[in-house]
């Protein structure tokens, strides 16, 4: 064997994490399952050394389920763990000895909710790139294990044509082979590799033998048997097993159909993944890390589905973000590992239930329509608003080849923010904390210099004579400086929205079906229209106001926004675990960026208190003007 016994059981009992633990475990049950066949052949032992390592593996496998975590299906899983030893001493057939380990796989997987599956549609043509440059100087260029650095390796490089070892690979044990590599041999561990990578890798490399059956589209989507989750970690021979031919069929045609993967079942897995790993790194004193961990399990698990989820049960959405919240909270505090521990099994059980909703239901065309058209026009208002009053104040002024600035400044947002998501698709994993920060940081900037732009206006308003400052100055005061200024705020309002419009819009395409995703486009053209519409009559009716009333009207919409925009980029710096956030008693509407967590309100608060303070100001200083005069 490639891996010597004695390194597999030393390295189970270093394995201690819930993740590693299981993964471990589960590539003993594969060893196990696929290999026995070759020690014993009609109950007599075919080959000493191999069946004295299937004797040391099925022992590792009853002492790892042992080290298990606590859960309803451990004593059920310790049973199963002592028969197969049995089974093994007794030499019994390698049909039961495969069934048994096919059945603790899917049993290990859905009771500690393995991530199995990718988190994003695997990119076979990435994959063939990765694998011409770093994999087929040993394994070939067409994968026959005859590459030019193969000479001489001991084993040799896999043949991935290779028949046999097809019926006996997963793809998930592929990736875990590209994750971890092979210890005593070439094999290295390609971490340097993005997950994502390593998992488009897994179904390059598993799909090059050719497929076991033909199978259609239609039997694919009518079949009770495919469950992906369940059927990415089983082998062709074990799926025929369980299933029979049609399994098998199936797990080759999954093999070549990559997009059937991409679902919200492992962005859920990788949430409670991370949960899980939020407990390790807090038993083991990490407070750290486990605040790192639950950051995660929020940005790069469950915000990816939580417009999909809002879809069907807003207030569900609801719970399980501020329960994760909360936790962020008490792992800071540094409450109780028991507290945590409960918390964490609440947010489990909410997202068991996000879980249910999705599986058992598919995006309507209606709910398609209306989730894409609100998200668009949820987005892309407070933009529009920000565009629109800078568009009509230099109309106003006139001032109209001040446009380009303008223009230029929100169409290189929406065309960054296209280049940005296609970069973290295509070159670079951004991560969820990353997405926030910008989003915080950008709000922020942008809130900073609407407050500028409105005490600029407002200033205007209470001039004695401001009509003299419009028409003697105004040439002046729109120096290049500030055309700039208002080019920089068009594109902050703008690209702060653009890249997350784009992911929320992913993520709906993905959970719904053509028909839904039809209706989807139609709700994105609607919101487009209306914005278009709405834009038009800011402009229209906005420059018919007297300046005086117009300067008042523009510098409190942009009083309002930067308060909206504050309280939205404190949101997003606290969820992506850079402030903290401590929750109050308070009504929460995310429209106008007011959120229950005492930071957000302060700073909301305080920016009230100003701008009415120098409103005032303003004021008495115009009315001391007026009686001087």
């Amino acid at each position: 064997m490639r891996i010597s016994a004695f390194l597999l059981l030393f390295l189970m009992l270093l394995s201690r994490a819930v993740h590693a633990e299981t993964q471990q475990l589960l590539q003993l049950i594969d060893y196990v399952g696929v290999d026995y066949s070759g020690a014993v052949v009609d109950g007599k032992v075919e080959n000493p050394a191999e069946y004295g390592e299937m004797q040391d593996f099925a022992a590792g496998i009853s002492q790892q389920v042992n080290d298990l975590p606590a859960h309803a299906i451990k004593a059920e899983l310790i049973r199963d763990a002592a028969t197969l030893a049995q089974w093994v001493e007794q030499k019994q057939p390698a049909e039961k000895i495969r069934q048994l380990s096919a059945q603790m796989h899917h049993k290990i997987i859905n009771a500690y909710q393995i991530i199995v599956v990718p988190r994003k549609q695997p990119d076979l043509q990435q994959a063939a790139q990765i694998y011409a440059s770093q994999c087929a100087s040993c394994h070939g260029a067409e994968g026959y294990g005859d590459g030019e650095s193969a000479a001489g390796m001991d084993p040799p490089p896999i043949n991935f044509h290779d028949i046999e070892r097809y019926q006996q690979r997963t793809l998930y044990g592929l990736h875990s082979t590209i994750t971890q590599g092979v210890n005593n041999t070439e094999m290295k561990a390609f971490d340097q590799l993005s997950d994502d990578e390593r998992w488009s890798l897994a179904f390059y490399v598993g799909s090059l033998a050719k497929p076991a059956g033909v199978v259609t589209d239609a039997q694919i989507a009518d079949s009770p048997l495919l469950n992906i989750a369940k059927l990415t970690v089983t082998t062709p021979a074990q799926a025929e097993v369980l299933y029979g031919s049609e399994g098998a069929e199936i797990m080759a045609y999954l093999r070549h159909h990559p997009e059937l993967f991409y679902n919200s079942e492992s962005n859920l897995a990788f949430a409670r993944q991370r949960l899980a790993d939020v407990i390790v790194a807090y038993k083991n004193n990490e407070p750290k890390k486990a605040y790192r961990y639950a950051v995660e399990a929020y940005l790069e698990g469950f915000e990816l589905v939580e417009q999909n989820i809002n879809a069907f049960d807003k207030s569900l959405r609801l719970e399980i973000e501020i329960a994760m919240t909360g936790l962020r909270n008490e792992i800071r505090s540094g409450k109780p590992l028991a507290l945590i521990e409960e918390k964490i099994r609440d947010i489990n059980l909410m997202l068991d239930r996000a879980d249910d909703l999705l599986s058992n239901q598919s995006i309507s065309g209606g709910t398609a329509f209306t989730s894409a058209f609100f998200i668009l026009l949820r987005e892309g208002l407070e933009a529009l608003l920000i565009v629109a009053a800078l568009a009509a104040f230099l109309v106003k002024t006139k001032r109209r080849d001040g446009l380009l600035y303008i223009h230029l400044g929100w169409i290189s947002a929406l065309v960054l923010g296209v280049v940005t998501w296609w970069a973290s698709v295509e070159l670079v994993s951004v991560s969820g904390a990353s997405r926030e920060i910008t989003e915080g940081v950008g709000a922020i900037v942008a809130t900073v210099v609407l407050l500028y732009v409105g005490f600029w206006m407002h200033d205007k308003t209470s001039a004695a004579k401001w009509k003299a400052f419009i028409d003697d100055s105004m040439h002046k005061a729109l120096t290049s400086g500030t055309l700039w200024t208002l080019t920089g705020l068009s594109f902050i309002a703008v690209y702060r929205e653009a890249f997350e419009t784009i992911l929320f819009y992913q993520a709906l395409w993905a959970q719904a079906d053509k028909a839904g995703q039809s209706m989807a486009f139609s709700g994105f053209l609607s919101a487009v229209a209306l914005l278009a519409v709405l834009g038009w009559l800011i402009m229209k009716y906005s420059v018919r106001l007297p300046l005086r009333q117009f300067f008042a009207m523009t510098g409190g919409l942009m009083f309002v926004l930067a308060i909206i925009f504050a309280g939205k980029g404190i949101a997003a710096l606290q969820e992506a675990g850079v402030l903290v956030s401590s929750p109050v008693d308070f009504v929460r509407i995310d429209l106008l960026g007011i959120y229950p967590n005492m930071q957000g309100l302060l700073v909301q608060l305080l920016l009230v208190i100003v701008a009415l303070f120098l409103w005032n100001k303003k004021s008495v200083d115009a009315r001391k003007a007026k009686a001087a005069d």
